[in-house]
């Protein structure tokens, strides 16, 4: 019996400690509710079969932040990511990659505003430095020229 009862502790305080990833609050299965990684993850917002769907917030433990648009758990349709090291993007988004049009912004502030096709900068676009020059660039994954 004395065994038993040590096993029940056991399991009790082991399945309400924070060391297990939960859903801390409303529905993380089909509804809105803010579930908790083991790693410090922190998702809220809205849930369709066990996964993020529709608008969310995921916020990672190193201070990176997605907010928009969520499709059966990847980053789909309009959304902004940042870094906690001042590096931003903001726009479409597919299959969890930026794709389409896009605006991504630099730690030291300049902006390149362009195409995205599968989470690479493609075609025109325009690069403007944080003094406000505006010029034309063309971008195949990486910057190729002004």
């Amino acid at each position: 019996m004395k065994n038993r009862i040590c096993i029940l502790a056991l399991v009790f305080a082991f399945t309400a400690s924070p060391l297990f990833p939960d859903c801390e609050k409303g529905n993380c299965t089909d509804g809105e509710g803010t579930y908790l990684w083991l790693d410090g993850a922190k998702y809220t917002g809205s849930w369709k079969d066990d996964t993020q769907h529709g608008k969310g917030t995921m916020v990672w433990s190193n201070g990176d932040r997605y907010e928009g648009d969520w499709l059966k758990g990847k980053r789909h349709g309009e959304g902004s990511y940042a870094k906690s090291d001042g590096f931003s993007y903001q726009g479409t988004w597919e299959n969890g990659y930026p794709h389409g049009t896009g605006t991504v912004t630099l730690p030291n502030g300049d902006r390149f505003r362009g195409q995205w096709k599968n989470g690479v900068s493609e075609g025109m676009g325009t690069y403007t430095t944080r003094e406000g020059l505006v010029m034309p660039a063309v971008w195949n994954g990486n910057f190729l020229g002004r």
